[in-house]
């Protein structure tokens, strides 16, 4: 559905690699009216100055987070470090402004569960309980109603994409184990710009190791998607590309029959734009870096009763900016890949 009246859009937090992404993605989306954008530190600064691969697409400055810019704003991508988004978000919500958050803040319902795991107070606990999980070959529904979207993490958005269909079927699963690799740009910009980039280069290690934010994310949409608990190891690495997520996903069940599968996986995502199964082959990251797929292959084990699929896909894209424009095409009953394409 396209409609002649573009959305005016802010970004706050927009200096970040996520940031930059999504700038990129939104200045080739035909119904969006970009108005404001923002970043502490480069407050004041033109952003073709900052960004100039973005030359000749907005005529911006960075503005600063607070400034009453973003309250003209009929929707906005916070992309700000964890734990910032839970204090902005209510003055938004409350003058009917809706909100894509980038950032774990809302992603986890239980505060305590929350706090845990990042080492401070939830200070939003009412917005916590309301807030729709953006993954959206699952609930597109609920984020097409919704007026605070929480975007999933990338490690979440690969593993979660490759097990949806063993989850939501009648599978008895024993156990998961996801080992995972991402490209350093998920680490964030500071961290590459600071030496990351030259001591991953020509090196490959694990890393969050029992204490990977992401677990709890993870651990909460496996049991309620699946209905219990069940037992997870988590796993991440890094390796020395850019960007891209390659998740190797090893599942415990009785059910681990791989053509049956495969028909299963291919009648899930049958209508998804996003995701594609493949066929005779495993994923390769060149395939999917730069777009917002997600591929997915389901192989054999060694292992009795074992089944290991394979999911691959763009941390930035569909692990971050992607899947918020999706989610943004759902809110404004867009085509959900729109500007994406």
């Amino acid at each position: 559905m396209v409609k002649e009246k573009k959305i005016k859009v802010g970004v706050i937090g927009s200096s970040g690699f996520v940031g930059e992404e999504l700038l990129l993605l939104i200045s080739q989306h035909s119904q969006i009216d970009l108005c404001a954008i923002s970043s502490r530190e480069l407050a004041g600064k033109d952003l073709t100055k900052v960004f100039p691969n973005l030359a000749g697409k907005f005529d911006l400055s960075f503005s600063h987070p607070e400034d009453d810019i973003f309250t003209n704003c009929e929707a906005l991508f916070l992309a700000m470090p964890h734990g910032k988004s839970m204090s902005m978000v209510n003055k938004f919500v409350d003058q009917g402004i809706k909100v894509i958050d980038l950032s774990a803040d809302f992603r986890i319902p239980d505060s305590k569960v929350w706090s845990d795991w990042y080492g401070s107070e939830h200070t939003n606990k009412e917005l916590l309980s309301k807030a729709t999980y953006g993954l959206v070959e699952v609930n597109s529904k609920a984020i097409a109603d919704s007026d605070l979207v929480s975007v999933p993490g990338c490690y979440p958005t690969a593993s979660l994409l490759g097990l949806l269909p063993m989850l939501k079927s009648s599978a008895i699963i024993n156990n998961i184990t996801i080992d995972a690799k991402s490209g350093i740009s998920g680490a964030g910009r500071n961290a590459v710009e600071n030496g990351l980039a030259r001591q991953i280069k020509d090196n490959f290690r694990a890393y969050s190791v029992g204490d990977h934010r992401h677990y709890p994310e993870i651990e909460n949409q496996i049991s309620t998607i699946y209905g219990k608990e069940l037992d997870i190891n988590f796993l991440t690495h890094l390796i020395p590309i850019f960007r891209g997520l390659y998740a190797s996903l090893y599942i415990q069940t009785k059910e681990a029959n791989e053509t049956e599968l495969k028909r299963l996986y291919e009648s899930f995502y049958e209508y998804s734009p996003s995701v594609e199964i493949l066929k005779d082959r495993t994923p390769e990251l060149s395939e999917v870096i730069n777009t917002n797929k997600c591929h997915i292959s389901l192989n054999s084990s060694y292992n009795k009763d074992q089944i290991i699929i394979i999911s691959c896909i763009d941390n930035l894209l569909k692990g971050a900016a992607g899947q918020a424009i999706q989610c943004f095409n759902l809110m404004f009953n867009f085509e959900v890949n729109t500007g994406l394409n």
